[in-house]
C-alpha cells in the first residue's frame, strides 16, 4: 500500500544518501527504526524535521541552493505584508525567484483562474518530485491559513510522469485531481480567491512556518483541529512574554470544557505536553538564530524555572547545548538581496 507520504519519504532518504549521509542515521535521529511501507503523515514530519536539522536546509537538498533553517520564517513574513492572497502568492513568488535558481515561478490571472506556477531554470534540480511537491504544498497551505480559510483548488498538474504514489496525492491536494507530464508544476484556484483579505500577522507568519512541516504536511482535518488552536494560543504567550497558559485557561479560551478539550486533543493523537513541548523546541531554535535574547531569557520566556532545566531539554533535542548551538552558525539564514522585506 502506498500513501501521498510513500513518495515523500523515498525522496527524502534517496536525497539525504547522495548528499553523503547514512539513511539509517536520519530513521534513528526521526525514531522511525521501523519505518512501515505505507508512511504516515506524523512519520514525514517526523523525518523532515530530522533531515533537514542535520542537514541545516529547509528543503532537504532538493533545490540548487541549500534554504538554511529560517528562510521559511522570512518568507511567511514577507508573504503576510501583502493585503491580499493575491499579494501573498506575488510576494512568495518574488521570494522564490531572489532566493533560488532551480524554478522561476509566477502568480497570474488568465480567465475565470489565478495560478502558481513553477517552470524548471534546469532538469539537474530539483533533485526529486518532492522538491516540487513540497514548494507547492507550502505555498497552498501558508496562503489559506494567512486568510484563515481553506483556498480551493481546480486544478494541480506536475512536470514529471505520474509517479506510483500518485493515487494518494488526494492527501496532499483535496478537491482537484493530479495531472502528470506538463511542461510545468502549479496549482489554479478560482479567480475571487485572490481578493480575499489576510488576516495574520508577521509575528504569527513567523511562529507558522517554525512549526512548519507540522502546519502544512498534516491532513486537512487535523490542521482544522483544536491542537493547532492550542498551539497558536501557545505561541501568542511566548511572543508576548506572557505565562504559557494552563489546560484550565486553553479550556476557557476556546470556550469548551477542560474534558472536551482532553478529548478532542485525544482524538487527534496529542497531548498538551506535547503540543507545548514542539511549540518550545521550535521557538528555542529560532530564538537562539534570530535574536540576542540571553539563554537565562529564553529559558524564562519558554516557561522553564531553571536555565540549567531548559539547556537539558534542548540537548536532548539537538544533541548540543543552547551555547553550542547558537555559536555553531548552522542557522545563519542567507537573504537574497535585502536583510529584511517591508
Amino acid at each position: 500500500m502506498t500513501t501521498a507520504y510513500s513518495g515523500l519519504v523515498s525522496n527524502l532518504l534517496q536525497g539525504y544518501a547522495e548528499a553523503g549521509y547514512s539513511q539509517s542515521d536520519a530513521l534513528t535521529a526521526a525514531k522511525l527504526e521501523c519505518l512501515s511501507d505505507a508512511p504516515t503523515a506524523q512519520d514525514f514530519i517526523r523525518l523532515s524535521r530530522a533531515i533537514s536539522l542535520r542537514m541545516n536546509d529547509e528543503f532537504a537538498g532538493q533545490l540548487e541552493r541549500p534554504q538554511r533553517i529560517g528562510t521559511l520564517a522570512l518568507m511567511a513574513e514577507h508573504a503576510s505584508r501583502g493585503r491580499t492572497v493575491g499579494d501573498a502568492f506575488s510576494r512568495l513568488a518574488d521570494f522564490m525567484n531572489m532566493l533560488d535558481n532551480t524554478f522561476t515561478v509566477t502568480f497570474s490571472t488568465t480567465g475565470s483562474e489565478c495560478r502558481f506556477q513553477l517552470d524548471r531554470t534546469t532538469p539537474a534540480f530539483p533533485k526529486s518530485e518532492f522538491g516540487i511537491e513540497a514548494i507547492l504544498v507550502l505555498m497552498h497551505r501558508l496562503t489559506g491559513w494567512l486568510a484563515g480559510k481553506w483556498v480551493p483548488l481546480s486544478s494541480v498538474w506536475f512536470d514529471y510522469p505520474r509517479p506510483a504514489w500518485a493515487s494518494g496525492c488526494g492527501e496532499l491536494f483535496p478537491g482537484a485531481r493530479p495531472s502528470f507530464s506538463f511542461e510545468n508544476s502549479g496549482f489554479s484556484m478560482p479567480i475571487d480567491v485572490q481578493s480575499w483579505p489576510l488576516h495574520r500577522s508577521a509575528e504569527a507568519a513567523v511562529a507558522w512556518a517554525r512549526r512548519t512541516p507540522m502546519d502544512a504536511f498534516m491532513p486537512v482535518a487535523l490542521l482544522q483541529g483544536v491542537s493547532q488552536q492550542v498551539a497558536g494560543l501557545i505561541e501568542a504567550a511566548i511572543i508576548d512574554k506572557r505565562p504559557l497558559p494552563s489546560m484550565d485557561e486553553l479550556a476557557s479560551l476556546l470556550e469548551m470544557p477542560v474534558y472536551t478539550l482532553r478529548r478532542r486533543l485525544k482524538k487527534e493523537g496529542v497531548s498538551l505536553p506535547d503540543i507545548r513541548l514542539q511549540v518550545k523546541r521550535d521557538h528555542a531554535r529560532s530564538m537562539l538564530a534570530e535574536t540576542g535574547e540571553s539563554i537565562e531569557a529564553i529559558a524564562l520566556r519558554l516557561g522553564f524555572s531553571e536555565t540549567s532545566a531548559f539547556i537539558r531539554a534542548f540537548k536532548e533535542w539537538t544533541g548540543v547545548t543552547p551555547r553550542t548551538y547558537r555559536q555553531s552558525g548552522r542557522l545563519q539564514v542567507p537573504v537574497p538581496g535585502h536583510r529584511t522585506f517591508r
